[in-house]
Protein backbone atom coordinates (compact mmCIF):
# COMPACT_ATOMS: atom_id res chain seq x y z
CA UNK A 1 0.00 0.00 0.00
CA UNK A 2 2.92 2.37 0.69
CA UNK A 3 3.98 2.10 -2.96
CA UNK A 4 0.50 3.07 -4.12
CA UNK A 5 0.37 6.07 -1.77
CA UNK A 6 3.84 7.17 -2.88
CA UNK A 7 2.85 6.90 -6.53
CA UNK A 8 -0.32 8.88 -5.91
CA UNK A 9 1.59 11.66 -4.17
CA UNK A 10 4.08 11.75 -7.02
CA UNK A 11 1.35 12.02 -9.62
CA UNK A 12 -0.35 14.83 -7.70
CA UNK A 13 2.92 16.75 -7.37
CA UNK A 14 3.75 16.31 -11.05
CA UNK A 15 0.27 17.41 -12.08
CA UNK A 16 0.36 20.49 -9.85
CA UNK A 17 3.73 21.59 -11.23
CA UNK A 18 2.42 21.41 -14.79
CA UNK A 19 -0.87 23.25 -14.33
CA UNK A 20 0.51 26.47 -15.73
CA UNK A 21 2.38 24.85 -18.61
CA UNK A 22 1.15 25.68 -22.08
CA UNK A 23 -1.16 23.05 -23.59
CA UNK A 24 -0.94 20.58 -20.71
CA UNK A 25 -3.88 18.92 -18.96
CA UNK A 26 -3.56 16.31 -16.22
CA UNK A 27 -5.84 14.13 -14.14
CA UNK A 28 -5.67 11.73 -11.20
CA UNK A 29 -8.14 8.89 -10.47
CA UNK A 30 -8.72 7.10 -7.17
CA UNK A 31 -11.21 4.35 -6.53
CA UNK A 32 -12.27 0.77 -5.88
CA UNK A 33 -11.89 -2.00 -8.47
CA UNK A 34 -13.72 -5.35 -8.51
CA UNK A 35 -12.01 -7.99 -10.65
CA UNK A 36 -13.03 -11.31 -12.22
CA UNK A 37 -11.27 -13.86 -14.38
CA UNK A 38 -7.86 -14.79 -12.98
CA UNK A 39 -8.68 -12.91 -9.77
CA UNK A 40 -11.76 -12.31 -7.67
CA UNK A 41 -10.69 -9.62 -5.28
CA UNK A 42 -11.16 -6.05 -4.16
CA UNK A 43 -8.41 -3.62 -5.01
CA UNK A 44 -7.53 0.03 -4.56
CA UNK A 45 -6.74 1.75 -7.82
CA UNK A 46 -4.86 4.91 -8.78
CA UNK A 47 -4.29 6.35 -12.25
CA UNK A 48 -2.48 9.40 -13.50
CA UNK A 49 -2.58 10.95 -16.97
CA UNK A 50 -0.84 13.87 -18.66
CA UNK A 51 -1.95 15.26 -22.02
CA UNK A 52 0.08 17.83 -23.95
CA UNK A 53 -1.11 19.54 -27.13
CA UNK A 54 1.04 21.99 -29.08
CA UNK A 55 0.69 22.95 -32.73
CA UNK A 56 0.16 19.66 -34.61
CA UNK A 57 1.43 17.38 -31.84
CA UNK A 58 -0.70 15.51 -29.26
CA UNK A 59 1.21 13.70 -26.54
CA UNK A 60 -0.20 11.46 -23.82
CA UNK A 61 1.52 9.71 -20.91
CA UNK A 62 -0.35 7.57 -18.38
CA UNK A 63 0.41 5.32 -15.41
CA UNK A 64 -1.73 2.99 -13.34
CA UNK A 65 -1.23 0.93 -10.20
CA UNK A 66 -3.46 -1.52 -8.38
CA UNK A 67 -3.00 -2.80 -4.83
CA UNK A 68 -4.67 -6.17 -4.46
CA UNK A 69 -5.77 -7.77 -1.22
CA UNK A 70 -6.14 -11.30 -2.59
CA UNK A 71 -7.40 -14.58 -1.28
CA UNK A 72 -5.76 -15.93 1.86
CA UNK A 73 -4.48 -12.44 2.59
CA UNK A 74 -1.86 -12.49 -0.19
CA UNK A 75 -0.63 -9.14 -1.49
CA UNK A 76 -0.51 -8.71 -5.27
CA UNK A 77 0.32 -5.74 -7.44
CA UNK A 78 -0.26 -4.57 -11.01
CA UNK A 79 1.46 -1.73 -12.83
CA UNK A 80 0.83 -0.27 -16.28
CA UNK A 81 2.55 2.52 -18.17
CA UNK A 82 1.80 3.94 -21.63
CA UNK A 83 2.86 6.77 -23.89
CA UNK A 84 1.67 8.04 -27.26
CA UNK A 85 2.69 10.80 -29.64
CA UNK A 86 0.49 11.79 -32.60
CA UNK A 87 1.30 14.28 -35.36
CA UNK A 88 -1.59 15.87 -37.27
CA UNK A 89 -0.49 16.26 -40.90
CA UNK A 90 -3.95 16.59 -42.50
CA UNK A 91 -7.41 17.80 -41.55
CA UNK A 92 -8.35 14.31 -40.32
CA UNK A 93 -5.13 12.29 -40.79
CA UNK A 94 -2.31 11.76 -38.30
CA UNK A 95 0.69 9.57 -37.68
CA UNK A 96 1.35 8.02 -34.28
CA UNK A 97 3.96 6.26 -32.16
CA UNK A 98 2.62 4.20 -29.26
CA UNK A 99 4.26 2.19 -26.48
CA UNK A 100 3.09 0.41 -23.34
CA UNK A 101 4.32 -1.95 -20.66
CA UNK A 102 2.38 -4.02 -18.15
CA UNK A 103 3.36 -6.07 -15.13
CA UNK A 104 0.51 -8.20 -13.84
CA UNK A 105 1.33 -10.87 -11.28
CA UNK A 106 -1.90 -12.75 -12.13
CA UNK A 107 -1.16 -13.13 -15.86
CA UNK A 108 1.66 -15.66 -15.68
CA UNK A 109 3.97 -13.11 -17.31
CA UNK A 110 6.78 -11.22 -15.64
CA UNK A 111 5.96 -8.37 -18.04
CA UNK A 112 4.40 -7.62 -21.43
CA UNK A 113 5.56 -4.68 -23.54
CA UNK A 114 4.81 -3.46 -27.06
CA UNK A 115 5.77 -0.63 -29.41
CA UNK A 116 3.95 0.38 -32.59
CA UNK A 117 3.73 3.17 -35.16
CA UNK A 118 1.26 3.86 -37.93
CA UNK A 119 -1.53 5.90 -39.47
CA UNK A 120 -4.68 7.28 -37.87
CA UNK A 121 -7.80 8.91 -39.27
CA UNK A 122 -10.53 10.92 -37.49
CA UNK A 123 -13.76 9.70 -39.09
CA UNK A 124 -16.05 11.96 -37.04
CA UNK A 125 -15.02 15.30 -35.59
CA UNK A 126 -17.73 17.40 -33.95
CA UNK A 127 -18.39 19.07 -30.61
CA UNK A 128 -20.37 16.09 -29.35
CA UNK A 129 -18.80 13.11 -31.14
CA UNK A 130 -15.29 12.09 -32.18
CA UNK A 131 -14.26 8.77 -33.72
CA UNK A 132 -10.68 7.76 -34.52
CA UNK A 133 -9.32 4.65 -36.23
CA UNK A 134 -5.64 3.73 -36.46
CA UNK A 135 -3.42 0.87 -37.61
CA UNK A 136 0.24 0.05 -38.04
CA UNK A 137 3.07 -2.46 -37.48
CA UNK A 138 4.93 -2.95 -34.24
CA UNK A 139 6.98 -5.19 -31.98
CA UNK A 140 5.97 -7.02 -28.81
CA UNK A 141 8.12 -8.59 -26.11
CA UNK A 142 6.79 -10.96 -23.44
CA UNK A 143 8.58 -12.57 -20.53
CA UNK A 144 7.00 -15.52 -18.81
CA UNK A 145 7.84 -16.10 -15.16
CA UNK A 146 11.21 -17.88 -14.81
CA UNK A 147 11.80 -17.89 -18.59
CA UNK A 148 13.73 -15.79 -21.08
CA UNK A 149 12.02 -12.90 -22.84
CA UNK A 150 10.61 -13.55 -26.32
CA UNK A 151 9.73 -11.02 -29.02
CA UNK A 152 7.72 -10.95 -32.23
CA UNK A 153 6.52 -8.58 -34.91
CA UNK A 154 2.86 -7.56 -34.59
CA UNK A 155 0.14 -5.59 -36.31
CA UNK A 156 -1.91 -3.16 -34.25
CA UNK A 157 -5.39 -1.78 -34.92
CA UNK A 158 -7.31 0.50 -32.60
CA UNK A 159 -10.18 2.92 -32.26
CA UNK A 160 -11.41 5.59 -29.89
CA UNK A 161 -15.02 6.80 -29.70
CA UNK A 162 -16.16 9.73 -27.56
CA UNK A 163 -19.70 11.04 -27.13
CA UNK A 164 -20.42 14.10 -25.02
CA UNK A 165 -24.01 13.96 -23.80
CA UNK A 166 -23.87 17.45 -22.32
CA UNK A 167 -21.45 19.76 -20.54
CA UNK A 168 -21.02 17.34 -17.63
CA UNK A 169 -21.26 13.78 -19.02
CA UNK A 170 -19.09 11.93 -21.55
CA UNK A 171 -19.09 8.32 -22.79
CA UNK A 172 -15.88 6.83 -24.23
CA UNK A 173 -14.95 3.50 -25.79
CA UNK A 174 -11.31 2.62 -26.52
CA UNK A 175 -10.40 -0.62 -28.27
CA UNK A 176 -7.01 -1.95 -29.40
CA UNK A 177 -5.85 -5.33 -30.74
CA UNK A 178 -2.31 -6.58 -31.34
CA UNK A 179 -1.98 -9.48 -33.78
CA UNK A 180 1.12 -11.68 -33.72
CA UNK A 181 2.12 -15.20 -34.74
CA UNK A 182 2.16 -16.31 -31.09
CA UNK A 183 -0.90 -14.50 -29.71
CA UNK A 184 -3.59 -11.91 -30.27
CA UNK A 185 -4.06 -9.52 -27.37
CA UNK A 186 -7.14 -7.27 -27.32
CA UNK A 187 -8.16 -4.65 -24.78
CA UNK A 188 -11.38 -2.68 -24.43
CA UNK A 189 -12.01 0.21 -22.03
CA UNK A 190 -15.61 1.47 -21.75
CA UNK A 191 -16.19 4.47 -19.50
CA UNK A 192 -18.84 6.99 -18.48
CA UNK A 193 -17.62 10.18 -16.78
CA UNK A 194 -19.93 12.67 -15.06
CA UNK A 195 -18.84 15.96 -13.53
CA UNK A 196 -19.78 16.37 -9.85
CA UNK A 197 -18.57 19.87 -9.10
CA UNK A 198 -15.78 22.02 -10.50
CA UNK A 199 -12.86 19.83 -11.59
CA UNK A 200 -14.12 16.78 -9.69
CA UNK A 201 -15.93 14.00 -11.59
CA UNK A 202 -17.09 10.43 -11.07
CA UNK A 203 -16.13 7.73 -13.56
CA UNK A 204 -17.57 4.24 -14.06
CA UNK A 205 -15.53 1.97 -16.31
CA UNK A 206 -15.30 -1.59 -17.57
CA UNK A 207 -11.93 -2.89 -18.81
CA UNK A 208 -11.67 -6.23 -20.59
CA UNK A 209 -8.41 -7.81 -21.79
CA UNK A 210 -8.23 -11.03 -23.84
CA UNK A 211 -5.04 -12.98 -24.57
CA UNK A 212 -5.39 -15.87 -27.03
CA UNK A 213 -2.25 -17.63 -25.72
CA UNK A 214 -1.86 -17.78 -21.94
CA UNK A 215 0.04 -20.11 -19.59
CA UNK A 216 -1.69 -23.16 -18.12
CA UNK A 217 -4.21 -22.43 -15.35
CA UNK A 218 -4.51 -18.80 -16.43
CA UNK A 219 -7.79 -17.54 -17.91
CA UNK A 220 -7.65 -15.82 -21.29
CA UNK A 221 -10.12 -13.06 -20.32
CA UNK A 222 -9.65 -10.59 -17.47
CA UNK A 223 -12.17 -7.88 -16.57
CA UNK A 224 -12.07 -4.92 -14.23
CA UNK A 225 -15.14 -2.95 -13.13
CA UNK A 226 -14.20 0.35 -11.48
CA UNK A 227 -15.89 3.32 -9.89
CA UNK A 228 -13.43 6.17 -9.38
CA UNK A 229 -13.21 9.83 -8.53
CA UNK A 230 -11.33 11.92 -11.11
CA UNK A 231 -9.74 15.27 -10.46
CA UNK A 232 -8.61 17.23 -13.53
CA UNK A 233 -6.03 20.01 -13.35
Amino acid sequence: MKKIITLGAGLLMASSSLIAADGIKSSVELGLVLTSGNTKTKTSNIKGKLEHTKDKFRNTVSAEALYVDGEQGKLSEKYLGAGKTAYQYGEHSYGFVNGNIERDLFSGYDYQASFSAGYGYRVIDSKEITLDFEAGPGYRQNKLDNEDAEGEMIGRVGGLFSYRFNKTATFTEELASEFGSEATISKSVTALTAQIVGNLAMKASLTAKHNSNVPDEVESLDTETALTLVYTF
